[in-house]
């Protein structure tokens, strides 16, 4: 299943630079949040940006990271780091105590399908993070065929779902943008 999303900015990208076994590398500098691979800085996040903080995963694996540390910042952008990129712990330690919350735990070390949970604010933790919707146009595919041509993505049926922040999400980012 392809997902897009408007704001979801690293998914697209990081499709695009992962290669060999690399998850890239973490570091926390003048309050900012850095992701590098392959010698490249992919994201930078100002600490006092982020609104909500998040984890999730995807069907992407064994091939690519599934698993993710995502970030929603005040511009209303979703950004993630994987979680098996290198100082993980460092960060979530750093965030942990930063946003006074526990980050350290996690919740779908052996997912393999799309989830996604809410970790700090506490007061919206363990909630959704953002949900996958299917596009206006979406045909459900009626016959045999047609069904085992979306299952392999190809055919004539469009099932490429787009990533949609909760309501929750969405209330407060506009309680942080007041």
């Amino acid at each position: 299943m392809s997902v897009v999303c408007k704001h979801f900015d690293t998914f697209l990208m990081y499709k695009e630079i992962k290669n060999g076994n690399s998850s890239g590398r973490v570091r926390i500098q003048n309050d900012k949040v850095f992701w590098d691979s392959n010698d490249k800085n992919i994201l930078q996040i100002a600490i006092s940006e982020i609104v909500v903080i998040g984890e999730y995963t995807n069907s992407d694996g064994p091939f690519f990271d599934d698993w993710f540390l995502a970030f929603v910042t005040r511009d209303e952008h979703l950004q993630s780091i994987p979680m098996y990129a290198e100082n993980i712990d460092e960060l979530t330690q750093y965030l942990s105590k930063k946003f006074n919350c526990d980050l350290n735990s996690t919740h779908f070390a052996n997912s393999t399908e799309w989830k996604s949970i809410i970790r700090y604010p506490t007061n919206l933790k363990d909630k959704p993070l953002f949900t996958l919707e299917l596009p206006n146009n979406y045909k459900s595919p009626k016959t045999y065929l047609s069904k085992i041509l979306s299952s392999v993505v190809l055919g004539n049926i469009n099932n490429v779902q787009n990533i949609v922040l909760t309501e929750d999400v969405k209330n407060e980012l506009a309680n942080a943008c007041r």
